[in-house]
């Protein structure tokens, strides 16, 4: 269920810790264990085991990389320059240390594929803390090898309060930079969710992967994503776990090793859109035939959203939006979809003719 705990496997995790062990000589991410391109043939129980999940934690740790990488992530803009001055008091260095190595190098500790659709930041911060001392020592060797940094420390010399610590200040950042705006981020993921099993379901494999990322391809049963990943070829868990993140763009990230499930982190659709000023709709056209708030709501109902998702996108007040996708579903052009307690609406193929025709 979606509450639960997520339980760590830990006889698996020894297994893998003491084979991480002993590849403590890897320095950086370029030895042979290393791949730039992954490619999966993927077998029938991986085809009938594909879930969707969204992680905050991880969209704690993407962020992070985001707000401290002043060079990329330049969609991210308007949320650093909101969020930057309340988390420069902060000493960041031990999560620094590990959050910013290299894709194929972020310790899985740190940001684990999450084992359920929805899970809180709580439950994963709870999974993080109970991370077995091996799997921390080993990963850090990955990141690191010999040359640990003093920030780290701790981390092989007595890892369960380290983890206790790194979870402390996780929290913090959450606290400072995703957690008030994580009602928009989370109904954005919700939607996008929708947006990817719907595809599945009404398109296949084929139709899933053909726009998910630039860098994921999918041909006769192989599944080729291009991006560095810590694997050695062989052994894998069966299943694929496609996890939308807003703060990973424009990158994609990989997770094959056991014993976690093999997952794809890639960026969500409308990123480019989260931050803009709203108030200004996109369709000129539009907006004189069914006035400007409603072209607004047509305009960014390209995906599915819920009304407090679509209220928060377009400035409208809640009650406002309602009546707008009211007047949108009585007219035809919506569809709607009940998904748990959340209710998604998006253009229907009528409406999505009409916004074309505008925006042409």
């Amino acid at each position: 269920m979606a509450g639960s705990l997520v339980q760590f496997d830990r006889e698996a995790h020894y297994r893998v810790a003491g084979q991480l062990a002993a590849q403590s000589t890897i320095k950086k991410a370029t030895g042979p264990i290393f791949s730039q391109e992954v490619s999966l043939k993927l077998q029938a129980e991986d085809l009938a085991s594909v879930r969707f999940a969204f992680s905050p934690l991880w969209e704690c740790i993407a962020a992070f990389r985001a707000w401290k990488n002043v060079q990329t992530h330049t969609l991210l803009l308007p949320w650093k320059m909101q969020v930057s001055q309340g988390l420069r008091s902060t000493d960041w260095t031990p999560l620094a240390d590990l959050a910013l190595v290299q894709r194929g190098t972020i310790p899985d500790f740190l940001c684990p594929p999450p084992m359920v659709a929805m899970p809180t930041l709580s439950e994963e911060l709870c999974t993080l803390k109970r991370t077995p001392d091996e799997v921390i020592r080993s990963e850090v060797r990955i990141a690191y090898r010999d040359s640990v940094p003093a920030s780290l420390r701790e981390a092989m010399d007595a890892p369960r309060v380290f983890a206790n610590r790194l979870a402390t200040l996780i929290e913090h950042f959450w606290r400072k930079a995703i957690a008030p705006c994580w009602a928009l981020l989370r109904a954005r993921l919700e939607g996008e969710m929708l947006y990817r099993a719907r595809a599945l379901a009404l398109g296949g494999f084929e139709e899933l992967f053909s726009e998910l990322h630039k860098d994921v391809s999918f041909h006769e049963g192989r599944l080729v994503v291009r991006t560095i990943s810590h694997w050695d070829g062989r052994e894998r868990k069966l299943g694929l776990l496609l996890v939308p993140s807003i703060f990973c763009w424009p990158d994609v990230f990989l997770t094959v090793r056991p014993p976690w499930r093999t997952a794809i982190v890639y960026p969500s659709r409308g990123v480019a859109d989260l931050w803009d000023d709203a108030s200004s709709p996109q369709c000129s056209g539009l907006q004189h035939l069914v006035g400007p708030s409603c072209a607004r709501v047509i305009a960014n109902l390209q995906v599915p959203r819920t009304t407090l998702e679509m209220s928060a996108a377009i400035g409208l007040s809640p009650a406002a939006t309602s009546e707008q996708i009211t007047k949108l579903r009585t007219a035809g052009i919506l569809e709607r979809i009940r998904v748990g307690r959340r209710v998604f609406y998006s253009l229907n193929k009528k409406g999505m003719s009409l916004f074309s025709t505008f925006n042409a």
